[in-house]
């Protein structure tokens, strides 16, 4: 391992965070915690010249970009209050005293504030800020190597949580598998490798702290249905409550859960983890994967859809009083097993969901608990005792079984959106609406659209595919625009879903017609055929009893025209390309299919 050491000056740090030079790992890197005081105290600190702790980095060594490994939430920080997101002592960043700043802001990159000017630092308090040095040393190291640095600098102290410290650097297919399920429960999926700038739309925020983030703990699963708290959800503790469920489900038999064997699943040397990790490869992590998150989607559809009374949570119920706000972490590890045995043991599927919960009131009270664990037995007791109060509420179905499996790839999708929009394009409908005139049209134009912006997103060379979503509000003020016709939309992460309700309301026409009038519409498209073939591959998912149209768009190895001329995805926009992006692209795609 090679490290230098290095001076950086926050001015030259900026201007590569917004050239998309900083990078964050997320196998070994937690989310943004840091609450707005202490983002405040760092900023006081920068202009008081304090001196900073260093700043460890890692350099890619075929590009010039860095992960960092250390001093993400302080370098988030300094970022936030260059553009005006966090004051100190209510004073603002003057953004005029830096033009590659105050350019950015013009372009739209960041909002301009509408301030007073006295609440403005003095152009010399900004230009010290931004001349003041941060220590940085960076390593040039191997992924082994990287690793083993980060959890060094996180054994001392409390900075991690047990859960981020066990999962950090673990690339286990059962670390994954964990990470991959939590991610979607709390809405928070994105790559892998996250730019530093995309670190706020995937950590969590909450009513009380309004740290800035995107992802509402108060939105999420957990919080609903009053499983885990606040304070639970930043430490992590529902990754840590998705293991126990994985291994669990894995094995066949209830996880002997305590820390200690936490921490064992989480080593790749010891046998615990070896053994989970050969049983995982055997059973097939994909097949898995998707039966716990289609168990989630049933719970999902008891707990949240089919609540009887929005005031009372599930914990409150299995608690019977609306005073004790303790987690309800046995009782809904015992709900959610006897839900997967009854679903995939038994092939039942809830039908009274009246039956389920009456059934489950005071649960808490009958339940054997442990203090530091609890025994293997007690917990098959508290499992069996479950499946045989909600029994009662099942019938057979394989049918019904689907619909929730299909509903479960939808959120999957649309939860994948919220990391990647440059692969998504969401339209509310084919019909346009005008609520003053009662004007309803089918939009041909919209058609068009459509068709232009898949050839864009066959002309981006991706080993994902890209999706375009009908019956999916693209922002709020589309969302509300669909009261008006009586269907609330609902959320799922911060993607609004109305279904494809609204045009048939609009339309009057079945969902056989509506797919001709689109096709119909759709033939007259200046598209290739391979591109016709796509856009006519229309699938159907039902969530919460919305159906959303969802089209499928991949590379088909040589670029697609659109009319005769050629464009291509930059972010959310499509852009048309010249004539050397033209060959340039002809070349990429050609290796992304040999690749």
């Amino acid at each position: 391992m090679k490290t230098s050491t290095d001076g950086l000056s926050i001015l030259i740090a900026y201007s590569n965070y917004r050239k998309n030079l900083f990078f964050v790992n997320r196998v070994y890197q937690r989310k943004l915690v840091w609450t707005v005081s202490e983002k405040e105290l760092l900023i006081d600190s920068i202009l008081k010249q304090y001196a900073l702790p260093s700043f460890l980095l890692s350099k890619d060594e075929n590009k010039d970009t860095f992960e960092i490994l250390d001093g993400v939430q302080r370098l988030s920080a300094i970022f936030e209050f260059i553009e005006n997101k966090i004051s100190v002592n209510g004073k603002y960043f003057n953004v005029d005293t830096f033009p590659f700043a105050k350019n950015l802001q013009s372009n739209g990159v960041f909002p301009k504030l509408s301030i007073n000017k006295n609440m403005l630092l003095p152009a010399d308090v900004c230009t010290d800020f931004l001349n003041f040095t941060i220590l940085t040393n960076t390593i040039s190291a191997n992924s082994d190597e990287t690793i083993d640095l980060f959890r060094r600098i996180n054994s001392q102290g409390h900075s991690l949580s047990n859960q981020d410290r066990r999962r950090s650097g673990v690339v286990t297919n059962f670390a994954t598998l964990v990470d991959e399920i939590s991610t979607l429960l709390r809405g928070d999926v994105s790559q892998r490798i996250v730019n530093l700038k995309d670190m706020p739309s995937i950590s969590l925020d909450d009513q009380r702290s309004k740290k800035g983030y995107k992802i509402s703990i108060e939105d999420s699963f957990w919080f609903k249905t009053g499983i885990l708290r606040r304070d639970n959800l930043v430490k992590s503790e529902d990754e840590e409550f998705i293991a126990d469920l994985a291994a669990s489900v894995i094995s066949g038999t209830p996880f002997s859960a305590s820390q200690e064997n936490f921490n064992k699943l989480y080593d790749p040397n010891s046998s615990m983890s070896q053994s989970y990790e050969t049983q995982l490869n055997s059973q097939g992590k994909d097949t898995i994967k998707e039966r716990i998150e289609t168990v989630f989607s049933v719970v999902n559809s008891a707990l949240i859809t089919n609540q009887p009374d929005p005031k009372t949570n599930f914990q409150q119920v299995v608690s019977a009083t609306n005073d004790n706000h303790n987690p309800s972490k046995y009782a809904f590890y015992a709900f959610f097993m006897a839900f997967y045995n009854l679903i995939y043991h038994k092939n039942k599927v809830p039908s009274n969901f009246t039956t389920i919960w009456r059934n489950i009131t005071g649960l808490e009270s009958k339940l054997a608990k442990g203090s530091h664990s609890i025994k293997v037995s007690d917990r098959e007791t508290n499992i069996t005792l479950v499946e045989g109060l909600l029994d009662p509420g099942f019938i057979f179905s394989k049918d019904e079984l689907k619909k929730y499996s299909d509903g479960q790839i939808l959120k999957k999708i649309l939860e994948d959106s919220s990391g990647e929009t440059e692969r998504f394009e969401f339209k509310l409908g084919l019909y346009s609406f005008n609520p003053q005139t009662q004007r309803k049209t089918f939009n041909t134009k919209l058609v068009s659209n459509i068709a232009k912006k898949a050839t864009s997103f066959a002309n981006t060379p991706s080993h994902k595919s890209s999706y375009i979503m009908i019956g999916v509000a693209d922002s709020d003020s589309d969302s509300y625009n669909a009261s008006d016709l009586g269907i609330e939309p609902f959320k799922i992460g911060r993607i609004s879903i109305v279904g494809i309700k609204r045009d048939l309301i609009l339309s009057g026409k079945s969902i056989d017609e509506y797919y001709q009038h689109y096709f119909s519409a759709l033939s007259q498209e200046p598209v290739s055929e391979e591109m016709m073939t796509m856009l006519k591959g229309i699938k159907s998912y039902t969530y919460n009893g919305a159906t959303v149209l969802s089209i499928k768009i991949d590379n088909t190895g040589k670029p697609e025209p659109y009319n005769g001329k050629y464009y291509r995805r930059e972010g959310t926009n499509t852009v048309e390309l010249n004539v050397p992006d033209l060959i340039s692209l002809t070349q990429n795609l050609q290796k992304h299919m040999d690749d």
